[in-house]
């Protein structure tokens, strides 16, 4: 199955293929990626949501420009607001409701892993996956405030939990990584489940640093995935 044009876009602007600051057009972009306008014009906003690109004239976009260092601690920073999102839920006590989400969302990581190794497609279900666990915590923390400003965050570039690249580290390292933030999710629902506030807030600190691995890790690409052992 060939990659979505939002990953394939993401990749070249990580790679700098496109660099920052280049205006990106439908047309320009389908010719270049050998696909139709339709899909283009629904991954440029998408990306612009990640904080990938920025509006430019009425319809344009145009790379937006990051450094590292931004990118760290405002990583660290939602890694800190999420942890505090977290360990409120776990304190007021979560609903059946929001246990059963989170429980979908780990059955659904499980899913990803279970042949243990990941391939390309894996990346726009892991994604897809891990940004539904972390809003189910946020929009359920019962503070609008403390919501308004993550979903802020959500908005620089690398931040959000559905930026997950792995063509940026190789598929072998984005197993690893990826392996290791699932088994943080089953142990912050857990925590949550069991009202552990202290545990959940210190869990998501550590699983905030996964994100910044993900992102700025260097790898070569592996071409087919490692065999199972």
């Amino acid at each position: 199955m060939s990659k979505k044009p939002v990953q394939e876009i993401r990749e070249m602007i990580l790679s700098g293929e496109l660099s920052a600051g280049e205006r990106l057009t439908e047309a320009g972009l389908a010719e270049r990626l050998g696909t139709s306008r339709t899909p283009i014009r629904s991954a440029l906003p998408a990306l612009a949501a990640e904080g990938f690109l920025i509006p430019v004239g009425k319809r344009g976009y145009a790379v937006k420009e990051f450094n590292d260092e931004e990118t760290l601690r405002s990583i660290e920073l939602r890694g800190t607001l999420e942890a505090l999102a977290g360990r409120t839920l776990a304190r007021n006590g979560a609903s059946q409701e929001v246990l059963r989400e989170l429980e979908k969302c780990l059955i659904a990581g499980d899913e990803i892993f279970k042949k243990r190794y990941v391939t390309d497609d894996d990346e726009n279900l892991y994604s897809e996956m891990n940004i539904r666990f972390h809003r189910t915590i946020v929009e359920n923390c019962q503070s609008p405030l403390l919501e308004s400003f993550i979903d802020r965050l959500y908005h620089v570039p690398f931040i959000a939990p559905s930026a997950i690249v792995f063509d940026k580290v190789g598929l072998d390292r984005a197993y690893e990584l990826m392996f290791r933030a699932h088994g943080h999710h089953h142990a912050i629902a857990n925590a949550i489940r069991e009202g552990d506030g202290e545990r959940v807030e210190s869990l998501f600190k550590e699983h905030s640093k996964i994100q910044f691995e993900s992102m700025f890790s260097t790898s070569k690409k592996t071409s087919r995935p490692p065999k199972p052992s």
